[in-house]
């Protein structure tokens, strides 16, 4: 039997995929939002409006302002992932942009309280400062450092809460680099406060491809699995 180097490929492909689909069927991942499925002009529908945050704005769904056909999270105030699920140690990665120099950009997690008891993670006006506050009635800046950012440009940003300990790392999203192959994190501090709660926008948007998992390698498995999908699909349609 005489096989060609595309049946040789896609049978090696076929037991890659094999091995993939098995990861990911292990792979815990907690909750994942792209806003591809709610409804333009109105509010996600697998986040909670939560009036006690410190900006309560009503956010939307709406169009990426660098891709139209990309529909995006923005506008927003408190908004709880998950419908209010609580998390203690996990992997957040999520898409951001920021719009203006002169805004602060804020994502909220182990909330336990907006207006008493959560840690923020910030981008801060001026286009420069990077943050992590914990806030326990009163703001106290825990770790800081400048990293520039441009405006209407899409960085992928990772935070990981690991007991006290909290590691960010940043890139611009079409940067191929694994965040695993980041050697120097953006921010990192240990500090044991609070210990679980919410994960929650704070201010402003836009953002896009949440994801929420309890190890790194968990999104690392479903990101290779769809890559795979894709050229699978593109074989068989012979792309």
């Amino acid at each position: 039997m005489c096989l060609t180097l595309r049946s040789l490929f896609l049978i090696a492909l076929i037991l890659m995929l094999g091995v993939m689909f098995q990861s990911v069927g292990l792979a815990a991942i907690l909750f994942q939002d792209d806003f591809e499925d709610d409804t333009m002009g109105k509010e996600p529908k697998k986040w909670k409006f939560d009036p006690a945050a410190e900006v309560n704005n009503i956010g939307k769904i709406d169009k990426d302002p660098v891709d139209p056909t990309n529909q995006v999270f923005t506008g927003y105030g408190g908004y709880l992932a998950d419908k209010g699920a609580v998390y203690k140690d996990f992997v957040l990665e999520f898409d951001w942009m920021f719009m203006k120099d002169n805004q602060n950009n804020s994502i909220g997690f182990r909330v336990i309280d907006q207006k008493k008891a959560h840690y923020q993670l910030s981008r801060r006006s001026g286009a420069q400062d990077w943050k992590i506050y914990q806030f326990n009635g009163a703001w106290n800046d825990i770790v800081s450092k400048a990293w520039p950012t441009d405006t209407e440009t899409w960085y992928s940003v990772q935070l990981i809460c690991e007991g006290p300990l909290f590691t960010v790392k940043a890139k611009k999203k079409d940067d191929p680099t694994l965040f695993k192959d980041i050697g120097k994190p953006l921010l990192k501090i240990k500090d044991d406060t609070h210990e679980k709660g919410f994960i929650s926008t704070s201010y402003w948007g836009p953002i896009d491809n949440v994801i929420i998992a309890e190890h790194e390698n968990d999104i690392l498995a479903v990101q290779t699995s769809n890559k795979l999908s894709t050229i699978w699909g593109k074989l068989k349609t012979g792309q």
